[in-house]
């Protein structure tokens, strides 16, 4: 591929480019993928050619959002957007929407993640593509899960489930499996939870998929330990963390470490829950990742509190701040537990 960008074989470049991107392995990380596609890129602009543009600036959004480059990511979809209404290419359009969605998600931006997904829904309903529009239902279950409208998130959840089935769509059913089992949770239906995270994993497996597995295991962790399954929780952590390191997604490492953590405090092993919260929250804050970072330092001051009290104290504080810009109700109720905690503290 670099032969013929060289050489003058432009046409080649992106074509080439935009085959390793499909020809990489599931467990691959993005990161392998992001100067191919630069140089398939500049290729793709000297040919002129829009479509081609389009869809290598998709992938990029896509390897920058695995690798938590939010402000790449969004910087590569808005330039694939304009590109696509100025084709009229609708399907990249709406492919783009939907990306920046997600991006928008995992920033917890939920209104802005939410109008993306409309937007991408209603142009794939346009299309008469159902798959499509069944992901798009299922990201909108996952931001509502996250803002803690659970309601609203069942009121969607059953109907794209439907469709990813009747598709045979084996990733989209594992991925709303996953969002099934984190909401049965929240519910308090345990039993019900794993049966749809076990569902989940078993198509991860069986798809080979690193990232889908790693991802899913930490709900798999999260309802062990709420069971009490404390030894099985932290090999699921653990796994998760492994596979995230090697997929380059720190973010969701950090997580494998958050819920390592909570599992230990379970355990009332406080100073090893300490180590694990301090590490993912370092970790959230160099990413600049503030709702995550407030979350870390709410366990991080429950795992220190027995020993501590006073600087657990300050990390409450500290996340009160982080959790300002967040008004969603899951936010909310955060924000009201901690600044609860702390009026009795100084009582």
């Amino acid at each position: 591929m670099r032969d013929a960008a060289r050489n003058g074989m432009d046409e080649t470049a992106w074509q080439l480019a935009t085959i390793l991107w499909f020809a990489r392995p599931a467990s691959s990380s993005e990161r392998d993928w992001l100067e191919l596609g630069r140089i398939g890129l500049e290729a793709a602009t000297r040919r002129e050619d829009q479509r081609a543009q389009t869809r290598l600036l998709i992938n990029t959004g896509i390897a920058h959002r695995a690798l938590n480059n939010f402000s790449e990511g969004l910087d590569a979809l808005e330039r694939a957007v304009t590109l696509a209404r100025s084709s009229q290419s609708w399907f990249d359009e709406a492919q783009a929407l939907n990306l920046m969605g997600l991006i928008h998600l995992r920033q917890r931006e939920l209104d802005l993640a939410d109008a993306h997904f409309g937007q991408a829904m209603s142009v794939f309903r346009d299309l008469g593509n159902v798959q499509r529009t069944a992901t798009a239902l299922s990201n909108i279950a996952s931001t509502r899960l996250s803002a803690g409208h659970l309601p609203e998130a069942a009121s969607v959840i059953d109907e794209a489930l439907a469709a990813h089935r009747a598709l045979a769509n084996r990733g989209g059913e594992g991925n709303l499996l996953r969002i099934t089992a984190a909401l049965r949770l929240e519910e308090g239906d345990t039993d019900a939870a794993r049966r749809s995270i076990d569902e989940a994993l078993d198509i991860a497996l069986a798809l080979r998929d690193h990232t889908r597995e790693g991802f899913w295991l930490l709900t798999l962790g999260d309802i062990q330990r709420t069971a009490a399954q404390h030894g099985d929780a932290l090999t699921s952590y653990q796994r998760s963390a492994m596979l995230h390191r090697r997929l380059g997604d720190r973010s969701r490492e950090a997580l494998a470490w958050r819920g390592t953590g909570q599992t230990y405090a379970a355990m009332d092993r406080h100073g090893e829950a300490t180590t694990f919260h301090r590490q993912a929250a370092a970790v959230h804050r160099d990413l600049g990742d503030t709702w995550q970072l407030a979350l870390e330092l709410d366990h991080l001051a429950a795992a220190v509190h027995p020993e501590d009290p006073e600087t657990a104290r300050g990390h409450w504080i500290e996340a009160l701040t982080h959790l300002t810009p967040y008004t969603d109700p899951r936010a909310t109720s955060i924000r009201s537990r901690i600044e609860a905690l702390l009026t009795r503290a100084a009582g």
